[in-house]
């Protein structure tokens, strides 16, 4: 990952929690924690943060409270393994014939690994997945047309809410950029891929949220649903500790 990346996630981390750590953000990114003090240091230096024993806490007067999104290259680094990991366990669920709806995001792309050599129907905004497709590839593909956004590689506005109206799904796997077990809420970074969303849900027989551990607790702006709307939730590594929904895998 670049550092400019690096940067934004750790500003990101920084403002969610108000301290980070050398080890939790390099397992996080993929990299080595010198590489993640070298990137301290120069944060430090432009006053983004103060450096403490093992890590970072907000510097005083420093700005971190903004929300900062990751470009897609970024995303597809953080926890790659544990990602696929729930995205196998996820298309287990797939049965020949389907058709299934797939979000956008990069939790769900690796879904494309294992559905693509499926007979089945695939319908997504969701750019990463044609990227995967190949000539040997059995399931047959529709990519949604609408707004293109580079940076997210995904397809949103009225044209593709519109044309998911059409369609029926046997089963819908939703991405989101954060979710509250207390509050039973799943959330998105915005509305047009909040309304995206919740059309594929409207439309899917049955639906399943894939998590990224990370992302537990996360705060979004748009309400998209409730966590027990889902028949599962899949999320990756050991179940911690406390009470958490009956519909939540966690996949290890």
């Amino acid at each position: 990952m670049i550092a400019s990346a690096r940067n934004l996630y750790i500003l990101k981390r920084l403002n969610e929690s108000g301290i980070v750590d050398y080890k939790g953000i390099a397992g996080e990114l993929g990299v080595s924690e010198a590489t993640v003090r070298r990137d301290f240091e120069k944060l430090e230096a432009q006053g983004k943060l103060r450096r403490v024993q093992g890590g970072a806490v907000r510097s005083d007067g420093a700005d971190v409270s903004f929300d900062v999104e990751l470009s897609i290259r970024a995303k597809n680094n953080i926890n790659p393994r544990e990602k696929l990991l729930v995205a196998q366990a996820a298309a287990e669920t797939v049965q020949p014939g389907e058709c299934v709806f797939l979000d956008v995001g990069t939790s769900i792309a690796p879904l494309a690994q294992f559905l693509l050599s499926k007979p089945i129907r695939i319908v997504t905004c969701n750019n990463l997945i044609l990227q995967r497709v190949t000539p040997e590839s059995r399931a047959e593909v529709f990519l949604v047309g609408g707004r293109f956004i580079p940076a997210d590689q995904m397809i949103v506005g009225a044209i593709a809410e519109s044309t998911l109206e059409h369609f029926g799904f046997h089963r819908a796997f939703i991405g989101t950029m954060g979710i509250d077990v207390v509050r039973n809420t799943v959330y998105a970074t915005d509305m047009e891929c909040m309304k995206i969303k919740q059309i594929a849900l409207q439309k899917a027989e049955r639906s399943y949220l894939l998590v990224d551990s990370s992302k537990l607790s996360k705060v979004g702006s748009f309400h998209v649903t409730g966590i027990d709307a889902f028949e599962l939730v899949y999320i990756n590594g050991p179940r911690p500790q406390g009470d958490f929904p009956a519909n939540m895998v966690f996949v290890e």
